[in-house]
């Protein structure tokens, strides 16, 4: 395989997202390659120049999202949902979805002002499709007999604050492309959510009780699925140096958003507690 500098497709990605290890894709799969250090000849251990291509950068993005759940696989899955814990998720969806219209604005001005206008128009798409979707999580709060806004003011699920930051990083970066891979891995990992999940977190809540708004715009019934395709879109035409970059932001948003938080999940004892001081008088 030759790692021309022509920019012309040549069928295969590939983006490093460790020290060790590179994400692969093909136009049938992608895989993760270990790197050698006393391989010079292995062509993966350079940087891609090749142009990139629907399928194939489809696949790299997936390859390096997949990559990251794979890593982290081993520490075990999530929480049985509860009520409380699901005040918890949606506090997290608060402080995530009110940061993207904000952070968004601030990358299309930079893209602008670098002369990017398909990458600008691009971020300023997200700035309208995600507008107001904070709010459903307050909603979804209050459906819960919570005072919303108190509780996003004093809860910050550590994944949604590491999310956030990395995002911010991302914008503010001296080429701020990795937000596209931002958007594109949360939104991948949100498509995940099928009916099967909406019917779990419904089993954990009260009877009767609506308090998955938020939840359903982020997930396989949503307009995700076209949010992807956009950001597919946008990344499969950028130079082979910025599908690197969203690559690796794939990888590393996949990381924090699969990984368990640091010292553990809360319990559902000290969760419950927690929520309790939150909740409107008249609420059982």
């Amino acid at each position: 395989m030759r790692n021309s500098d022509s920019e012309k497709p040549g069928g295969i990605e590939w983006a490093q997202v460790t020290p060790e290890a590179v994400v692969v894709a093909t136009r049938e799969r992608a895989w993760l390659h270990r790197l050698d250090a006393f391989d010079a000849d292995d062509p993966f251990a350079q940087p891609m120049r090749c142009a990139g291509s629907l399928v194939t950068t489809r696949n790299l993005l997936d390859g390096a999202i997949s990559a990251a759940q794979q890593t982290v696989m081993p520490t075990g899955g999530r929480p049985r949902l509860s009520e409380a814990r699901w005040v918890w998720r949606l506090a997290g969806y608060y402080h995530t979805t009110h940061a993207t219209p904000r952070l968004m604005a601030e990358a299309a001005e930079r893209f602008r002002a670098a002369g990017r206008e398909a990458l600008a128009d691009y971020a300023m798409e997200k700035v309208r499709d995600e507008g107001g979707h904070d709010e459903l999580a307050l909603r979804d709060l209050r459906a819960l007999g919570i005072r919303a806004e108190e509780v996003v003011a004093e809860m910050v699920p550590p994944t949604a604050a590491a999310l956030v930051d990395y995002f911010t990083r991302s914008v503010r970066a001296a080429n701020p492309v990795g937000c596209v891979g931002y958007a594109y891995a949360l939104e991948r990992l949100a498509v995940t959510n099928g009916r099967d999940y909406l019917g779990q977190v419904e089993a954990a809540l009260p009877s009767g009780m609506r308090a998955t708004r938020c939840l359903r715009v982020h997930s396989a019934e949503s307009a995700d699925a076209r949010h992807v395709e956009d950001a597919l879109i946008v990344t499969a035409s950028l130079p082979a140096a910025d599908r690197r970059l969203v690559a690796l932001a794939c990888y590393e948003t996949a990381l924090i958003a699969c990984s368990p938080p640091p010292g553990g999940h809360l319990s559902e004892t000290a969760l419950r507690q927690r929520v309790a001081a939150f909740r409107l008088q008249h609420s059982n």
